[in-house]
């Protein structure tokens, strides 16, 4: 192909490597493996030292993993711990951008609802989980609303934040070219505040984890705080591990998710 100057013009995917070119595990993954062989290697082989129930081996922790799986009890707590986490979280979403963009957008809405989002994310919200049980009980409700009041606060500070540091001379130019406030406010506005909703998203994900572990802790002892709970309280180290695992993971994987949902908003903005 030629372009207009009668220049040779590669198309960029044929510049691309063929995927059966590049290498299977790339340079940060084995970076990642070794110091996962290196940590859990040292871990089976100084821990076989230490008094078993309280600390288990790796290779116990697979074990006891496998007859979880087999009675199913760990498939289910999962699926119970996930339904909660999603639940809270995106209703956390939806509301804390929802406030957040009225905070920014409005100065009176700002002056009114700042002194309690300031108060409500700086006390430790872990004291109002009683106050909250007597009020809706114990069950799954109670829970998403332990993990919405966790999670919202970093969503509505950063969308705040996002919307009230938009550059100044992108709005002008919105001005120059006569364009609305709702031209405005889809098209400069909510682009430019995009990064910092994205990092409130990924605030989130860490504290909406922490807060169903503590609403299963303090309520129903159900999902996969409640098997840490039981197994502990059972002596059994091995099995109390494996949630604890599955925790990290669901962590690791959860926070990439979002990580890959701000590159793509990252992208249209």
């Amino acid at each position: 192909m030629r372009n207009s100057d009668g220049d040779v013009k590669i198309p960029a995917s044929a510049t691309r490597t063929p995927f059966y070119v590049r290498p299977f595990v790339s340079h940060d993954n084995w970076i990642r493996i070794v110091t996962a062989v290196v940590l859990f290697g040292s871990w089976e082989f100084f821990g076989r030292g230490v008094n078993p129930l309280l600390v288990a081996l790796p290779s116990q922790v697979l074990i006891a993993t496998w007859e979880m799986l087999l009675t199913g009890e760990l498939l289910a707590a999962t699926v119970e711990s996930l339904s909660v986490f999603a639940v809270g979280y995106l209703i956390s979403l939806v509301l804390g951008m929802a406030i957040g963009i009225l905070m920014g957008t409005s100065r009176t809405a700002e002056v009114a609802l700042d002194p309690y989002v300031n108060a409500l994310y700086s006390m430790p919200l872990i004291a109002l989980v009683p106050i909250l049980m007597l009020w809706v009980g114990v069950g799954f409700t109670s829970k998403v609303i332990i993990v919405v009041m966790f999670a919202i606060f970093p969503v509505i500070i950063n969308t705040l934040a996002g919307v009230r540091n938009v550059e100044k001379s992108y709005l002008d130019i919105g001005v120059a070219f006569g364009a609305t406030r709702w031209m405005t406010f889809s098209g400069i506005v909510i682009p430019s505040a995009v990064p910092y909703i994205a990092s409130g998203m990924r605030l989130a994900v860490s504290r909406a984890i922490i807060a169903m572990i503590v609403a299963e802790f303090l309520t129903s002892i159900a999902g996969l705080g409640g098997l840490i709970i039981n197994y502990s309280n059972q002596f059994q180290t091995a099995k109390a591990f494996v949630p604890v695992f599955i925790l990290a993971i669901l962590g690791n994987l959860l926070t990439h998710s979002v990580k890959l949902v701000e590159d793509r908003m990252s992208a249209w903005r």
